[in-house]
């Protein structure tokens, strides 16, 4: 596994986040590092495509590069793997700024992850459209492109298991050996039964509940105030 992570222009330092969380690798069979892009102006780094071979002269069957965030028009991971993953969140803005993306044009599958979140069944749809235009496959129906739907930090995801099935597929067609999968096969290419403990309308459900609860705190400590000079103007009265 092969991790790179941005550098920072101003102070010349990379975050390797990756290395932090996956510091649990434990195993003769894994092999994890991770690299900063430095000053080579693009999401990997320039000793990357070295990085790989030195990989494949040590035998490793499956050599797994992650790019640190890829922007609009960052497609440099196409041609050093052979197949490649984009991953996005429904949050792209509009429909027009898809047309930006190069990954859409050679990305082989295209997750877009975050699926609970709202307006995902319409970005799903939209990058559909977006990869049928870029690949003038037009008399290829929108669902059966490699285009997915998933959450990831949900355990037994329907959305993740398909893409992971459709990945181990291409994968097998390479030359990879993979035994044959114990989860029954997805047809969809979508997570299903989508339930969010705080559904988007109410995602501030808690703040208003407690600006509601400060608000009569505030309110009665007001009144009390209040009925405090009331009760000293009263008894100043019967004194005088």
């Amino acid at each position: 596994i092969l991790s790179v992570d941005p550098t920072r222009r101003k102070t010349g330092g990379a975050l390797l986040g990756d290395r932090i969380r996956m510091n649990a690798i434990h195993s003769n069979q894994v092999f994890m590092r991770s690299l900063a892009t430095r000053e080579s102006n693009a999401e990997i780094a320039a000793c990357l495509p070295e990085a790989i071979a030195a990989a494949k002269a040590a035998g490793f069957q499956l050599v797994i590069v992650e790019t640190s965030g890829i922007g609009q028009g960052d497609a440099a991971i196409a041609p050093l793997v052979d197949l490649s993953l984009y991953v996005m969140t429904p949050e792209f803005g509009a429909a027009s700024q898809l047309e930006k993306i190069d990954m859409l044009d050679f990305a082989d599958f295209v997750a877009i992850n975050k699926f609970d979140r709202k307006g995902a069944e319409d970005a799903l749809r939209d990058v559909r459209k977006q990869v049928q235009r870029n690949r003038q496959v037009f008399g290829q129906a929108p669902e059966a492109l490699p285009v997915y739907g998933t959450i990831a930090s949900r355990f037994n995801d329907d959305g993740v298991t398909a893409l992971y099935q459709g990945v181990a597929a291409k994968l097998r067609e390479k030359g990879l050996k993979l035994e044959a999968g114990v989860l029954p096969v997805v047809a969809g290419k979508c997570s299903s039964d989508v339930h969010v403990v705080v559904p988007p309308k109410r995602a501030r459900y808690l703040a208003e509940i407690a600006e509601g609860v400060r608000a009569y705190h505030e309110q009665g400590l007001q009144q009390s105030r209040i009925a405090r000079d009331r009760q000293s103007l009263l008894a100043a009265r019967r004194m005088s």
